[in-house]
């Protein structure tokens, strides 16, 4: 599926009394919006699940000031026999961009050192400019989607939750082993990040319109380079656990990966108390800038996950899911599966 570009979008950044200090050409990463536009309308039988058809990023044009001003941005699909299905997105997905922007302001003395700055988006149709920039259309050559039927209903009877389920999120279903393993290797390797891919096998209920994931298992990643702030994947990791995987030969695909933060080790390092360390956002819920690198990289589909084991000195060890909502990598429910997979 192509992805094409008829808008040039670009960040106005503003002083604090309002002035103009420049224009960018808005650079980010449109993929993972992409990507879960089309996930979501395939989850809801709108779209097929080959993913045949046409995407654009179109503008949203600001309700007060009109064109050329936008308050977000759309993904729009057009597909063959069916009618166009599209996501809408918030400005705010430019506002890492513009931290960027505004930093090298900063180092251009355009901006004060925290001076308060503000952004606006705006866009203009590519028109010719399009084929000599070589670059306003990109191609998704993401494979159609190897689900099997199953009714969600018999796995949510059997699913205990864990987090905060949002209705919106595509629902997955971990079994208690791939949890039991991931602690006992974050355990034997105290104080270093180390981890694991993934793998489970796609459903769809037809009658519920909905495509969800079962995590059946977790493959030990080897030959990896793990320090007590990184996890780094070899080539071999994903040689061996490739190997593995047509080993099993269960009809599993990789889902996601998980790994471990040794909090408490990052606490200690820093002479946290006890109190702090309670109340630190690493605690919990965080995913850092190395972790989305991994899951651009390796597990880029719309339905893949993270699981992040937290090792703290307060409390046992806890996890947290994340995964693709909106185009962006944010923490999200799942449900744990007790019973054990059959030859697992």
């Amino acid at each position: 599926m192509t992805l094409t570009f008829p808008y040039r979008f670009a960040l106005v950044i503003c002083g604090e009394e309002g002035n103009n200090l420049g224009t960018v050409v808005a650079k980010r990463d449109w993929e993972p919006a992409h990507e879960w536009t089309r996930f979501f309308h395939q989850r809801k039988g709108e779209l097929a699940l080959g993913g045949d058809g046409s995407a654009s990023v179109l503008p949203l044009w600001e309700h007060t000031l009109g064109e050329p001003y936008c308050r977000g941005y759309r993904i729009q699909i057009v597909q063959p026999g069916r009618r166009p299905v599209a996501s809408d997105f918030p400005i705010t997905h430019f506002r890492d961009f513009a931290g960027a922007v505004a930093s090298v302001f900063v180092g251009q003395k355009k901006l004060r050192e925290g001076e308060t700055y503000t952004y606006m988006v705006v866009a203009h149709p590519a028109q010719a400019e399009a084929s000599a920039a070589g670059g306003l259309s990109v191609t998704n050559v993401s494979p159609g989607l190897p689900v099997q039927d199953a009714s969600l209903d018999d796995f949510l009877r059997r699913g205990q939750p864990s987090g905060v389920i949002d209705a919106d999120d595509m629902p997955v279903f971990v079994h208690r082993q791939v949890l039991d393993e991931a602690a006992a290797l974050t355990r034997a390797h105290e104080g270093i990040e180390v981890g694991g891919i993934l793998i489970g096998k796609l459903w769809r209920d037809v009658d519920a319109n909905e495509i969800f994931v079962e995590i059946t298992a977790q493959i030990a990643a080897e030959y990896t380079l793990g320090t007590n702030v990184k996890l780094t994947f070899t080539a071999q990791t994903w040689a061996a656990a490739d190997a593995a995987l047509r080993l099993r030969n269960k009809g599993e695909v990789p889902v996601g990966y998980h790994h471990a933060h040794p909090v408490k080790t990052w606490c200690k390092g820093k002479e946290c108390t006890p109190e702090k360390q309670k109340n630190c956002h690493l605690a919990k819920d965080f995913f850092s800038a190395d972790d989305e690198a991994v899951m651009r990289a390796a597990f880029p589909r719309a339905y893949s996950i993270a699981i992040v084991a937290n090792d703290t000195a307060f409390a046992d060890l806890t996890f947290s899911m994340f995964g693709n909502q909106e185009g962006l990598t944010q923490p999200r429910g799942f449900y744990v599966l007790e019973e054990k997979t059959s030859g697992a």
